[in-house]
């Protein structure tokens, strides 16, 4: 017998080359079978996820089951930030990069996650808030070199090449790491001074299934982001720090410094670019805090994290 008797289900008929829409429909008998009462919406813009999270629970739904890519996700992740009375996300990846899906080492097979909706553990997340522009994400802000690599990623390559469009604009990024004065002031006045090309404001920053973790205090669930600055400055550099993060080995460095802030604000001179969970939001200044639980999430088995 299912946990959940209504379920909502959002797809995004864009993600995955049409194949959220084919997925729904297997997912909804699935369900359906087991005596859940589904109800499907089809996006049709921007906005559209935001708005029936954000009224889920107003219209009886137990659970969001989210069939789409990251953008999509976000979008569900903004709508449950935005209200009290919060019911768990599920997700089902068919997106180019699924990075929140590896994040919450759901399986990445569509297909399998139909019995994790169904039996999987549900945690609260923080969730990151920009007030400037009024925008929420669950991942991390990245101003510099990854927002460069994001705004050299339009949709039309990454429908035609996925994720490959990342690793060609990364490596081909890498060879012009332009540094620029950074200033980084916290919710306790205090303000620290850089030199460098990466600002990472993470949430949510181990993938346990690729071994990767950005900073040793990285935690979804602490009220507080995990700040790291990068200051490499050749390819090789870039790679050392990469080869860092997968290992875990955080010695002090010059080319990478972390800290923790529940409110932040990073000033640049001269601007660069800003993107928050794989969409560039324009240029520094960024303001930008953590909102405690904003979100319940259903993860995969293999989840962990220090806090749990």
């Amino acid at each position: 017998m299912a946990k959940f008797e209504r379920v909502l289900l959002v797809v995004n008929p864009v993600s995955g080359q049409a194949r959220g829409l084919r997925l729904v429909r297997q997912l909804r008998q699935t369900l359906e079978e087991k005596g859940v009462v589904c109800s499907v919406r089809v996006t049709n813009g921007l906005g559209d996820a935001e708005r029936w999270s954000h009224t889920a629970a107003e219209s009886g739904f137990e659970v969001i089951v989210v069939i789409g890519g990251d953008g999509t996700v976000g979008e569900v992740v903004a709508g449950q930030a935005r209200c009290s009375n919060k019911v768990p996300v599920a997700v089902v990846p068919v997106g180019t990069a699924n990075v929140v899906a590896m994040a919450l080492a759901l399986p990445l097979f569509p297909g399998m996650t139909k019995s994790n909706i169904l039996e999987g553990r549900i945690i609260s997340f923080d969730v990151g808030y920009v007030p400037a522009s009024d925008r929420h994400f669950l991942l991390m802000a990245a101003i510099g070199f990854p927002a460069k690599v994001i705004k050299d990623s339009p949709r039309r390559l990454k429908n035609l090449f996925g994720i490959f469009s990342y690793l060609w604009a990364g490596f081909r990024n890498a060879f012009n790491l332009d540094e620029v004065e950074i200033f980084i002031d916290d919710e306790r006045g205090g303000q620290r001074t850089f030199v460098g090309n990466t600002v990472l404001l993470t949430n949510i920053g181990k993938i346990g299934d690729i071994n990767l973790k950005v900073n040793p205090n990285t935690s979804a669930h602490d009220g507080k982001f995990d700040v790291t600055v990068i200051s490499s400055r050749s390819l090789w550099q870039l790679v050392l720090i990469i080869f860092r993060m997968l290992t875990w080995r955080y010695r002090s460095t010059p080319t990478m410094e972390n800290f923790q802030a529940s409110e932040v604000t990073v000033r640049t001179i001269p601007p660069v670019e800003v993107q928050i969970d794989g969409e560039n939001i324009g240029l520094t200044p960024l303001r930008t805090q953590i909102i405690p639980k904003g979100v319940k999430i259903i993860v995969g088995q293999r989840y962990k994290d220090d806090d749990q």
